[in-house]
């Protein structure tokens, strides 16, 4: 019986130490595809500019201070984490501004990017720089819109509903 309790004791304890394991993982994902758009470091949120309906966020002041000299050097990395820390998202197909098929999906930097087709998936997988062929001004600008905020409408019946 002591075996058996014991047995059972081990296999709760390394249940538990997997799954925070998991979380940690998962928490390090997320924060690994939001560095800093000029040094490729960890970004510290209370270093931002504001770029094109979002925030720009950046591991020093220094960085910063060269974005904002030379923003369009760093555009592509710049709209790529406006996207990797969902401040924008994808509506339609970056080649062609046509209709996404999900069907048709290629990992650019760890992201998912939708085609409308084929023959723009394509090309996106033999681009020799997936990143900047659909993070530039460009294809960025026909494929990818902001996140809609919600209203407060929203927000407050959202609120009402999970307090019990």
């Amino acid at each position: 019986m002591k075996k058996f309790r014991n047995s059972i004791f081990i296999i709760l304890a390394a249940a538990l130490s997997l799954g925070a394991g998991d979380k940690d993982k998962k928490k390090s994902k997320k924060e690994a595809a939001v560095t800093c758009v000029v040094s490729g470091e960890t970004v510290d949120k209370t270093e931002y500019a504001s770029y094109k309906a979002g925030k720009v966020f950046f591991c020093c002041g220094g960085c910063k201070a060269d974005f904002e000299d030379a923003s369009t050097k760093f555009a592509v990395s710049a709209n790529f984490q406006l996207v990797a820390s969902g401040q924008y998202m994808q509506t339609s197909c970056p080649l062609s501004g046509r209709k996404l098929n999900p069907e048709k999906a290629v990992k650019v930097a760890g992201t998912d990017v939708t085609f409308c087709c084929g023959n723009c998936q394509g090309k996106t997988e033999k681009a020799e720089d997936k990143l900047a062929f659909i993070f530039a001004d460009v294809a960025f600008d026909k494929g990818f819109i902001p996140v809609p905020e919600k209203s407060n409408t929203a927000k407050k019946g959202k609120s009402k509903k999970q307090s019990f």
